[in-house]
């Protein structure tokens, strides 16, 4: 079981992405349930200069259910203590009622140096919206820093037997980068995300290399984009959002000359970016499904 877990970690942090911001600390690993579940997790937050923090946690990253929601808790830096909760959802790949999410509330996790390495640990609660218990288990997290380091050693030249194989792991390395940090949707899956704007701003473009992929894309039933071949240069579309709920339907038309066609979304609300990547058949089509929020205090549309 030990090494099983230690595989998961490996995979998911041997493999972040980089463009999280400096003032931000990350940390991923897994929740591991009483049941003996094992879900992989990633937690993103910014200390305040109340103590309070504040960010994001990311849950079954490569899953049908992978969920974004927000953070809020406090931290003691004396005695190296964290305590957060979830406070609702960002956006769901799951087909889940939002009755039946399960909110985790971590109480007094420590922060230790461990061997060279930041962990994160603690028990952990879930609890359904209503406040009735839901799961408990425990969390087991490591800063990304300690990952990056990792990758600089696994991926430097002088370990590798020769520049193909750096040049494989590099790619390989850029790859799952791209899908930690973009939700990954493939044929026909369905992704919701609460949304505050007045309008949708989108941003497409092709994946590492451009193909020639083709796709239509719809906007609340409406067609906004057809026969259109994805590049590397970003198309930007904007549409007016004023109803209570809306969708972004994207169709495969054509494939490439690699497999599959694939798509690199940027989704645009207020001060908040989405990053997807579709991932499609020709014929087959992924959908975003918008619900609209209140804008907070101060933001601007």
């Amino acid at each position: 079981m030990k090494f099983q877990i230690y595989l998961v970690f490996f995979i998911i942090l041997n493999f972040q992405h980089a463009y999280c911001q400096e003032d931000k600390n990350e940390f991923s690993g897994t929740l591991q349930l009483n049941t003996k579940e094992i879900i992989t997790f990633k937690l993103q937050y910014k200390v305040l200069p109340t103590g309070e923090i504040e960010g994001t946690s990311l849950t079954d990253i490569f899953g049908s259910d992978r969920t974004l929601c927000k953070i809020k808790g406090k931290i003691n830096k004396e005695t190296n203590k964290i305590s957060f909760e979830e406070i609702g959802n960002i956006s769901t790949k799951s087909n889940a009622e939002l009755g039946d999410f399960c909110f985790i509330k971590v109480e007094n996790a420590s922060i230790k140096i461990e061997k060279g390495k930041k962990i994160l640990k603690g028990n952990f609660t879930g609890y359904f919206q209503n406040g009735q218990k839901c799961t408990s288990g425990f969390l087991y997290l490591i800063s990304k820093d300690y990952i990056d380091q990792l990758a600089q050693k696994y991926l430097n030249k002088d370990q590798q037997k020769n520049i193909d194989s750096l040049l494989n792991q590099q790619q390989q390395n850029t790859d799952v980068q791209a899908k930690i940090g973009s939700t990954y949707l493939k044929n026909n899956q369905v992704m919701r995300l609460n949304w505050t704007s007045s309008e949708i701003i989108i941003e497409v473009s092709d994946g590492s290399r451009a193909d020639g992929d083709e796709i239509a894309i719809y906007v609340n039933g409406k067609k906004i984009l057809d026969s259109f071949v994805i590049t590397n240069e970003k198309k930007t579309i904007v549409v007016p959002f004023t109803e209570s709920k809306g969708s972004i339907r994207i169709q495969a038309l054509n494939e490439g000359t690699l497999k599959s066609c694939t798509t690199n979304l940027t989704l645009i609300d207020a001060d908040k970016n989405t990053n997807v990547v579709a991932n499609m058949d020709k014929g087959a089509n992924v959908i975003i499904v918008l619900n609209k929020i209140p804008a907070k205090n101060g933001n601007k549309e």
